[in-house]
């Protein structure tokens, strides 16, 4: 293979012991990237800041094949895309820190430069994957991209929605792309792949780790405009994702929450710190003035405004929100009985209005 520049830029996000850190000293030492990997072990061992891992640098080195990880890349149909190369992100070019090398299996098109990530804990309690899930199908159902961390609770929740409306979703791993994490969520790589695209920083096999995640954070606010914190402790990855976003110029919109709800405390702090409170997609919208004309009535909003709805079935659907309800706490709240209330369901419900979860649970349709 030629041994361009982006080929020793690939070999050198192969090393190991070159941290973020580390390989921002050897940029400012040398802006070749040829030159850089060709360093000898007396060369190295002079840079402050390297001098301590240099002779573990060579030996790493020296197990490396850059061309195997091109060839491997090639068979999986994953695609190498390196800060030096035209059709590398624009969005994640222009933050402070941007990743040097890129693996994208699938397809990042010009039109995912329009995204808003959605991110939350992987603990995530049933109102809170409900409400990544309607933001999430909402958001792509505009024609926007979705992107998160395919993790577990909140982020598989926004993928799916995405993705059941047909739109564009954009998962940025912790891991290499061929070492999936977490592995229940192999299947759901797959149809992102399909329906957009997964991403990674990391070489191809390399394993997730404590310090992987909060590093790929970065490049899930630095390929979307906004972040959305749907639920997440105060020490979450979620709260990290939405610190970097604010270091880049991005919007933060934050998901109010149950204050005895521990996911809470994160969104809830947010917005006390001045990210915006959000409920709808509308609210996301409305901080970019140049998407303003997407905004069209939901599913929902269409069907309310078919239907004449009678005083009973007005006070029932009001007392409804996207956290599941009793029918007890319905009959509690609403003063009404149980057979008006029930009759008042079922029409709700035919009407796509109400949807009932399980054990006479009810909340608005998606």
């Amino acid at each position: 293979m030629d041994k361009s520049e982006r080929y020793y830029l690939v070999g050198l996000n192969m090393i190991p012991a070159l941290t973020p850190h580390r390989k921002r000293i050897l940029r400012d030492y040398s802006s070749s990237p040829a030159e850089i990997w060709h360093l000898s072990l007396q060369r190295l061992a002079t840079i402050a800041g390297i001098t301590e891992v240099a002779p573990q640098i060579i030996a790493e080195r020296r197990t490396i094949s850059i061309d195997r990880e091109f060839e491997q890349a090639a068979q999986m149909e994953i695609k190498i895309v390196t800060i030096l190369d035209p059709d590398y992100p624009q969005l994640l070019r222009e933050i402070n820190d941007p990743p040097p090398v890129l693996y994208i299996k699938g397809q990042y098109t010009k039109e995912d430069a329009i995204a808003i990530g959605i991110v939350g804990t992987r603990r995530a309690s049933q109102y809170g994957r409900m409400v990544a899930t309607k933001l999430a199908k909402d958001i792509a159902q505009l024609g926007l991209t979705v992107v998160s961390g395919m993790a577990m609770g909140i982020d598989t929740a926004a993928h799916r929605g995405a993705l059941q409306s047909g739109g564009r979703t954009i998962a940025v791993l912790g891991a290499g792309l061929l070492k999936i994490y977490p592995a229940i969520n192999r299947h759901l790589s797959e149809k992102i792949s399909q329906s957009g695209a997964l991403i990674s920083e990391f070489p191809l096999h390399c394993q997730s780790s404590k310090w992987t995640f909060p590093q790929r954070n970065r490049i899930i606010s630095g390929l979307a405009r906004g972040i959305v914190v749907v639920e997440a402790p105060l020490r979450s990855g979620a709260l990290i994702t939405a610190r970097f976003a604010a270091e880049q110029g991005r919007e933060v919109f934050a998901v109010p929450g149950n204050i005895t709800n521990i996911g809470s405390t994160g969104p809830n702090r947010l917005i006390k710190d001045g990210a915006k409170l959000i409920e709808t997609v509308a609210d996301i919208i409305d901080e970019f003035p140049d998407l303003n004309h997407l905004l069209t009535p939901t599913t929902a909003d269409k069907n309310l405004a078919q239907v004449s709805l009678s005083p009973q079935e007005s006070v029932i659907y009001k007392l409804l929100g996207l956290e599941p309800l009793h029918i007890d706490d319905i009959i509690n709240r609403g003063d009404l009985s149980r057979a008006e209330i029930s009759q008042a369901l079922l029409t709700l419900q035919i009407n796509g209005l109400v949807k009932e979860i399980d054990g006479k649970r009810y909340t608005r349709s998606l």
